[in-house]
């Protein structure tokens, strides 16, 4: 109950709606002195909505009339009704990264109206994003008290909205870093590397956050930890050590055959020269021809035959 209430330290960032339902349920009234002048017509209006949703009772007619009345609220509460939804995560991680209701609204694909009421009446956290223990033991309670995982977007998708703000957000979400789309089959490589270093990096900052810490871990990450350091120190500071890694990372991934295959570059005409040979490919050599490359020994290779034979048998 407490947490309803605009000065309350433990403050829902759905209070709001709470005062309303209360207040259906023949609570005290809203007033302006005890929610503020912002609160009290937020609530009564919530009030409202509650009350002819509830009795409209799904009737296609009276659902219409009700949108009618107040399309922006009755969108706001259909969004925050679906407890599992990634809009409503969306929503709520770009409201914390310090977003407008314009480029929320941009993102979400609906008016900022409807943003604005989602804000006041099931999140109304803006003024709170500066004192940071309450967003962290309030808004992203959960975090804090059974950890994270990769599967739990509504507190990762906060958390790195807060922390990182809204580009990082971007990422986090769309799971697609800014990577330059080829313009020619020659840069596909290009991509492919560069998408795959900054999805490592995603990972790999995923993975600091949700790993767990306990008789299995601890000792891995003290090691990984101490690897970490060793780099830094053989390195002349921490930005070319970070460099450092993105170049062994480069390295290994432009060894690697990207190719984009067309049908004269395809794997089965790369076999022709090769089919009515003597000599059986080895898997290596396989693999080499279907990923583009050429072989050092093809010459060696086609120059095997089998004896000449005739009716009566071999020469």
């Amino acid at each position: 109950m407490l947490n309803a209430f605009k000065n309350s330290p433990r403050r829902a960032p759905n209070w709001r709606w709470l005062r309303a339902v209360q207040i259906d349920g023949g609570g005290k009234r809203a007033s302006r002195s005890v929610d503020g002048p912002a609160g009290f017509e937020w609530i009564r209006r919530a009030v409202r909505l509650k009350r002819r949703f509830e009795q409209a009772n799904n009737r296609p007619d009276s659902i219409y009339a009700l949108l009618e009345r107040d399309s922006d609220l009755f969108w706001a509460h259909s969004m925050w009704a679906e407890d599992k939804a990634p809009t409503r995560w969306g929503v709520e991680a770009r409201i914390i990264a310090g977003e407008t209701d314009e480029e929320i609204a941009e993102r979400v694909g609906v008016s900022p109206t409807v943003i604005s009421a989602y804000a006041n009446v099931f999140f109304d956290i803006r003024d709170k994003v500066n004192h940071t223990d309450y967003m962290v033991n309030v808004v992203m309670a959960d975090a804090v008290t059974r950890g994270l995982q990769e599967r739990h977007y509504d507190l990762l998708w906060k958390l790195l909205g807060y922390h990182g703000g809204s580009h990082v957000l971007n990422a986090v979400i769309n799971k697609f870093t800014a990577t330059k789309r080829p313009d020619t089959p020659d840069e596909v490589s290009g991509f492919f590397q560069d998408f795959a270093i900054n999805t490592m990096k995603y990972k790999a900052a995923l993975a600091t956050l949700t790993v767990q810490i306990n008789t299995h871990t601890q000792l891995a990450l003290i090691d990984s930890f101490v690897k970490y350091v060793e780099i830094e120190r053989t390195t002349e500071n921490a930005s070319k050590a970070h460099g450092t890694i993105v170049e062994n990372i480069g390295a290994m991934l432009s060894a690697l055959p990207f190719k984009v295959a067309t049908k004269l570059d395809s794997a089965a005409i790369k076999m022709l020269p090769f089919d009515d040979g003597a000599a059986e490919l080895r898997n290596d050599e396989l693999m080499t021809l279907a990923t583009g490359g050429a072989l050092t020994n093809k010459k060696e290779i086609q120059a095997m035959h089998f004896p000449e034979t005739n009716d009566a048998g071999i020469k």
